[in-house]
């Protein structure tokens, strides 16, 4: 009997070690569930103040795509208006050109009225001149005759004036349409500036567009990836979490076992116990002792996960419009020099018959008429837009001479190399 009470004590003992032992195990679990709990709830906290400031962004995203889109109808505004300059300043130069060809052939035109009064005017004096037209009419045989001879006389003469008339006419629409020339010369510079400080604007704005997106997307980016970081460590701690309540279950779950052992134990003691009382009084209440030596079981509290938040989608980034291509145009470089129309040896009147000196504000330039074609409208890098209206004897190849009004002005213009474009 006292070996199998022995016995009976002797496993109560040990199940009593291995609850002890459970118990410590299971206050390591908590105390490791609780940390990493504290540790998710801390990557929760940033992942929602990350989530938040990329809601901010989202915002300031959704910002920039409303001004984008607003510029992009100003830039479109602005491309038409560049469209509509480009037509006007085609148009110009084709009015150009129509003066161009009705100046050279109102030139033509006025050489052959001049060399015909000339010739008329040396007829006129080989025959006698005035005396000449007097005998022509008092040798008239009656008065028909005197009135006939008068009349074609008169006519003679009236013939000459209208044709010298006509000639000063012509004179005056040349110089007309140098003038008109000349003006829509410096329309056609004003439409070409206004025209590349709207190209130049365009592409600053555009620039600007891209480096704010580029910027909002690059740190669109890093708050994704941090997000994503922080996701991953938040699913490495939830693994771990749900390790550590699997350990936890099974702890329980050897402690509910352990307890119903030490139940059946201590029942089976006091069977012993109350068979052994009669033996031994004194060993009975020792015996009663151990009996009412009972582990109470521990409650442990489970805790719910906390539920992850879903991703913002980030809003899509629009395509910029590319600039419209633009014609090619003849280019070279030359060296330019600069001239007044009171040089040395200057008539002041350029070889197409454009009068400098009273036009001192014109934009013309000398040429080599087998490089840049008489009439051409060019221009000229730091010059402008210019007709070709003049030769030189020292215009030869890829050299240009530039009017400027004053002397001090050719000085300082100098010796330049320059890029040119025909129109």
């Amino acid at each position: 009997m006292r070996k199998k009470i022995t016995i009976v004590t002797l496993i109560a003992s040990l199940l009593f070690i291995q609850g002890t032992f459970n118990t410590q195990v299971l206050a390591e679990d908590k105390d490791n569930l609780e940390e990493i709990q504290q540790e998710r709830k801390k990557i929760h906290n940033d992942l929602s103040a990350q989530e938040q400031k990329i809601n901010e962004l989202y915002d300031d995203m959704e910002a920039l795509n409303e001004e984008v889109s607003r510029l992009d109808v100003l830039l479109q505004e602005k491309e038409a208006k560049v469209e509509e300059t480009t037509y006007e300043i085609e148009t110009t130069k084709e009015d150009i050109y129509t003066l161009q060809e009705e100046i050279d052939s109102l030139n033509t035109s006025i050489e052959e009225r001049f060399d015909l009064l000339k010739s008329r005017a040396a007829s006129y004096q080989k025959s006698g001149g005035l005396i000449n037209y007097i005998e022509v009419i008092f040798g008239s045989q009656s008065f028909g005759d005197f009135l006939s001879r008068v009349t074609a006389v008169n006519q003679v003469m009236d013939s000459d004036a209208a044709l010298m008339e006509q000639l000063e006419a012509d004179m005056k629409l040349v110089e007309a349409h140098q003038h008109s020339t000349l003006e829509k010369l410096n329309e056609l510079d004003q439409m070409y500036e206004e025209q590349e400080a709207e190209r130049a604007l365009i592409k600053q704005e555009k620039e600007q567009q891209e480096t704010a997106k580029a910027s909002l997307n690059d740190k669109r980016k890093e708050l994704v990836a941090y997000v994503e970081q922080l996701e991953g460590e938040d699913t490495r701690l939830k693994t771990m979490e749900d390790t550590v309540k699997q350990e936890i279950a099974a702890a329980e779950a050897a402690e509910r076992e352990r307890q119903e052992k030490i139940k059946a134990a201590a029942a089976e003691k006091v069977k012993q116990e109350e068979q052994a009382r009669v033996a031994a009084a004194k060993k009975k209440n020792v015996e009663k002792k151990e009996e009412q030596k009972e582990s109470e079981p521990v409650q442990v509290k489970k805790e719910e996960p906390v539920a992850d938040k879903p991703e913002a989608k980030p809003t899509p980034t629009p395509t910029p419009k590319s600039e419209p291509s633009q014609p090619d145009k003849k280019s070279f470089t030359v060296t330019a020099t600069a001239y007044t129309a009171d040089c040395n040896g200057c008539s002041g009147t350029t070889s197409t018959g454009i009068d400098l000196k009273a036009n001192p504000n014109a934009k013309v330039i000398a040429v080599d008429p087998s490089v840049i074609p008489l009439g051409s409208i060019v221009h000229v890098e730091g010059y402008g837009h210019a007709i070709a209206g003049d030769t030189g004897s020292a215009i030869r190849g890829n050299k240009i001479d530039v009017f400027v009004p004053t002397k001090k002005q050719a000085t300082s213009w100098g010796v330049r190399t320059v890029k040119v474009t025909i129109q």
